[in-house]
């Protein structure tokens, strides 16, 4: 008798590729979501939106830095936005676009996030390591 979830037919009726492309798109999406997650996090906490009043001590962010956080927020959503569009084929990874059309703007966004921290990070520290 089989029950209404079998976990040994959690895949039933895909093939070998259609699980490998369903796992790809799992993991990609997976870091899409974590990287705006995390540039929208930094942005709202350096741009003193979540607690002005407690960060007087904190130097104010750059446009630089907070552009570097919304960019990384920004390409984020972009992959996640192109991998629902190039996605409709039966199996994404037949289309030769799919990859470094949803890999390129998470790479992208990674860099732009890890600017934005380098130069918050360092603002930081500068203004800490002054004599009061």
């Amino acid at each position: 008798m089989l029950l209404s979830l079998d976990w040994m037919n959690l895949f039933a009726g895909l093939s070998s590729g259609q699980i490998t492309s369903v796992i790809v798109v799992a993991v990609i999406f997976t870091a899409a979501a974590g990287l705006t997650l995390l540039a929208l996090i930094a942005f709202g906490v350096r741009s003193g939106i979540m607690a002005p009043a407690y960060s007087t001590r904190v130097p104010l962010a750059s446009n630089t830095e907070l552009g570097a956080f919304l960019g990384a927020a920004a390409f984020g959503m972009i992959s996640i936005l192109l991998m629902t569009f190039l996605g409709f084929a039966e199996n994404d990874l037949d289309n030769p676009l799919f990859l470094p059309l949803s890999v390129g703007p998470i790479l992208i966004g990674g860099l732009l996030l890890l600017t934005g921290a380098g130069l918050a990070f360092r603002t930081v520290r500068r203004r800490s390591a002054r004599p009061a």
